[in-house]
């Protein structure tokens, strides 16, 4: 998350600078740490509300949403698969088998799950160390930062990662 982006257009465009960057992730994971509040007491969620072992996918995505799950297994396999799905987009924008079309469709189909995400992050949150939480939201929030880096790259800089070329498939993407 980020790697690609932010080096594609630290690279090819002034768009924005890595001091700007720096600036801008800082201040965002320290408002993220100051909004964060202080640790609740494991009574914020009754007994009667956790939810028990079951491998059933529905259960853990309604379980994760309510908040019942701890935050390392709500956090790591979306974010590992959302940052999975994002490196195969650009791999294959790359070599040039993605049209713009195409690698902004991915953005789109990844929309519902990232907000799903950011809220059973937000809500599973509250039964950890303060620090994790703050980190967990924070990047969270930076997926937001990717998604706006990314429609910025894909409607005003498309020429860094696509053949422009192109224009019989994707004919004005490269205006």
């Amino acid at each position: 998350m980020l790697i690609n982006t932010l080096s594609a257009l630290f690279a090819y465009t002034s768009f924005i600078s890595p001091i700007e960057t720096c600036t801008l992730l800082l201040i965002t994971a320290y408002i993220v740490y100051i909004l964060t509040p202080l640790q609740q007491t494991d009574d914020a969620v009754p007994d009667s509300l956790k939810t028990k072992t079951n491998t059933s996918i529905y259960i853990y995505i309604q379980s994760a949403w309510l908040g019942r799950r701890s935050l390392i297994s709500t956090f790591l396999p979306f974010f590992a698969i959302f940052n999975s799905v994002l490196i195969y987009a650009d791999y294959r924008a790359d070599n040039g088998t993605y049209t713009i079309a195409s690698w902004l469709t991915i953005l789109v189909i990844l929309a519902l799950p990232v907000l799903w995400w950011t809220v059973s992050v937000w809500r599973c949150s509250d039964h950890t160390h303060r620090l994790w939480r703050s980190a967990a939201r924070f990047f969270t929030v930076a997926v937001y930062y990717e998604y706006i880096l990314r429609l910025v790259i894909g409607y005003y800089y498309p020429q860094i990662w696509f053949n422009c070329q192109q224009l019989i498939i994707e004919f004005g993407d490269c205006v």
